[in-house]
């Protein structure tokens, strides 16, 4: 996963009792760390901003990163 991938939670994600605020969202990765017990810190839509582990996340959609070639 990488910075402005659109994620969702995935089954595993779901079954975790304090991401209930997450669930049926979609939400858009803003940070990824290579370190850290969740390294993965997402921005969900109507619901702010959570740390995760990536078990518990799918990815919806990839960044369309546009490269700087003129």
């Amino acid at each position: 996963m990488q910075v402005g991938d659109l994620v969702e939670l995935s089954a595993a994600g779901q079954k975790i009792w304090h991401l209930g605020a997450a669930r049926g969202k979609t939400g858009i990765v803003v940070e990824v760390c290579k370190a850290g017990m969740y390294p993965i810190i997402v921005f969900w839509f109507k619901a702010g901003q959570i740390s995760h582990r990536r078990p518990t996340l799918k990815l919806v959609s990839k960044s369309q990163k546009k490269s700087n070639i003129s």
